[in-house]
């Protein structure tokens, strides 16, 4: 597994209850929840023991879910930070006043996070740096961008 989370620690504690997600993140219904017994890092990821899951065939069926906690468990956020899922359909627009699309996608890569944003035809990759994007705002819906020569046309 790999996580999506800066407190590992804590998601993967020992007696944590976590529900089971589809591939997308979706909590199923009614809750499937399972609770860790153990867990270790393995090649990037985490090797996790439940104690409902008794053998590596019922592990092996769980192999692409995700793994949820409630958002009231989530820690709070500093300023400036967001919930990917939050950035998500936001608008985003030029420090000129340009519209550049919507954010149909956030990508994980390495140390960093590129913004799939989607103007109709195409998808631009918008590097989620604070050199980029000078505004998020969730309340209005808008992701504000001062982007690099050349960012725009590739």
């Amino acid at each position: 597994m790999s996580p999506r989370t800066d407190d590992v620690a804590g998601i993967y504690m020992k007696g944590r209850a976590l529900s089971l997600g589809d591939p997308d993140g979706r909590a199923f219904e009614p809750p499937l929840v399972l609770t860790v017994q153990a867990a270790r890092a393995f090649k990037g990821g985490f090797i996790v023991r439940f104690e409902d899951v008794s053998d590596r065939n019922a592990a092996e069926v769980l192999r692409g879910r995700t793994l949820l906690i409630p958002f009231s468990e989530a820690r709070a956020l500093e300023p400036g930070e967001y919930f990917l899922h939050d950035l998500v359909d936001l608008e985003v627009r030029t420090v000129a006043g340009e519209a550049v699309g919507r954010v149909t996608d956030v990508y994980e890569v390495g140390p960093g996070h590129y913004l799939g944003v989607s103007d109709g035809e195409r998808e631009l990759l918008i590097p989620f740096t604070q050199q980029i994007v000078r505004d998020v705002d969730l309340t209005t819906g808008t992701i504000l961008i001062d982007p690099i020569p050349g960012l725009l046309s590739l």
